[in-house]
C-alpha cells in the first residue's frame, strides 16, 4: 500500500497537515522535528506512525540529506507539509532525491490507481487547479484546511539521523519592526485604503482595544503610505492569518489581501461600495462609511 509522509516542524500547522494527509487513501507516516511534546501531540492525529527527530541541539536542516535517503528507500507517494522554513528545507532535499514534483497552496491529496491527484488554489484563491502526478509529489498546504480529529495515539519512535553539516543557532535577530501577535491572534481588525485619512486609524485602534484584537492592514497602507510597519501587512506576499474573527474596514477585498485572511473562521466586512469583492468573501457585511460605523461598533462592544 502506498504511504504519505507528513513533515511537522511547528505546533500550529500539525492538525491541518494531518487533516489533508488522512484523506489521501494511504497510511500516514509523520516525521516530526522538535521535542517529545510535539511528537506526542502529532501521535494523536490519526497517523499510522511517528518518527521524532530531536532538534534541541542541532538544526533539522542538517538532517535533510539523511531524511532524503530514507525517502528513496520508502518512496512515499506524497510528502505533505506546511509553509514552514524547516519543513521546506527537508522537503526540498526529498524532492531532489526523488525527482518529485512540487505543488503549493494544496487543499487535497488523494492517491488513486497509482497516481496522486492534487488540488491546489490558483488565481489568488479564486480557482482550484487539479493536478495528476505519476511518482512522488511534495505538497505545501494552503492555510485554512480542515484539521485532523483526535484519535488514539500511536507510539513515538525517536530516530537519529546523520548530520551532513554541524549547524547550530549562534544568534537570533529580531525584526526592527518588532513582533506582534497577528500570527496567533483570535481577533483581528484590518484596515484598507477606504479608511481615508491617517487620523482615522485611531477609530480602528479603539475597536481593537475594545475587542482585545490585533490590528492588520493591506499592503498599500504600508508600502505607499507608510502608516504601518511591514509586519502588520496581511496578504499573499506577506503573511496569512487564521483568527476566529476578522473584521475589515475600508478594504475592497482584493485577492492579494483576501488570500491572507481567507482561513479566518468569521469575516466581517465594512465598505461603502455594495459591489466590493469583499462582500463575496465575508459572513457578515455592512455597506456604509467605515468612519461612521467604527465608533458605533466600539461603543456596542464596550457595553456588551
Amino acid at each position: 500500500m502506498s504511504k504519505v509522509w507528513i513533515l511537522v516542524a511547528d505546533d500550529m500547522s500539525a492538525a491541518s497537515v494531518a487533516g489533508i494527509a488522512e484523506k489521501s487513501g494511504c497510511s500516514v507516516d509523520a516525521l516530526v522535528f522538535g521535542d517529545a511534546s510535539r511528537a506526542e501531540a502529532v501521535a494523536g492525529l490519526g497517523v499510522g506512525s511517528v518518527s521524532l527527530y530531536e532538534t534541541e541541539e542541532t538544526l533539522a536542516e542538517s538532517m535533510a540529506s539523511a531524511i532524503a535517503q530514507r525517502a528513496v528507500k520508502e518512496l512515499p507517494a506524497a510528502v505533505v507539509l506546511s509553509d514552514n522554513a524547516t519543513a521546506r528545507a527537508i522537503a526540498g532535499a526529498v524532492a531532489v532525491e526523488l525527482n518529485a514534483a512540487v505543488a503549493t497552496n494544496v487543499t487535497s491529496v488523494k492517491v488513486e490507481a497509482g497516481k496522486t491527484v492534487v488540488e491546489q488554489l490558483a488565481a489568488e484563491g479564486e480557482a482550484v487547479r487539479v493536478l495528476e502526478v505519476t511518482g512522488s509529489v511534495v505538497c505545501v498546504i494552503a492555510d485554512g484546511g480542515e484539521e485532523a480529529e483526535q484519535s488514539a495515539p500511536v507510539a513515538v519512535e525517536t530516530v537519529s539521523a546523520e548530520q551532513a553539516h554541524d549547524m547550530k543557532v549562534v544568534a537570533t535577530n529580531v525584526d526592527a519592526g518588532g513582533s506582534n501577535g497577528l500570527a496567533t491572534a483570535e481577533k483581528v481588525v484590518g484596515v484598507g485604503l477606504g479608511i481615508g485619512e491617517k487620523e482615522n486609524l485611531s477609530l480602528v485602534d479603539d475597536l481593537a482595544d475594545a475587542l482585545g484584537a490585533e490590528v492588520a492592514c493591506t499592503l498599500p497602507l504600508c508600502d505607499n503610505y507608510h502608516w504601518f510597519e511591514h509586519n502588520r501587512v496581511v496578504g499573499t506576499s506577506t503573511q496569512k492569518i487564521s483568527p476566529r474573527l476578522y473584521m475589515c474596514f475600508g478594504s475592497s477585498g482584493a485577492p492579494q489581501h483576501m488570500t491572507g485572511v481567507r482561513s479566518s473562521k468569521v469575516i466581517v466586512a465594512v465598505n461603502n461600495d455594495p459591489e466590493a469583492p469583499v462582500f463575496r468573501e465575508c459572513a457578515y457585511g455592512i455597506v456604509g462609511d467605515a468612519k461612521k460605523i467604527l465608533p458605533v461598533l466600539t461603543e456596542a462592544v464596550r457595553k456588551a
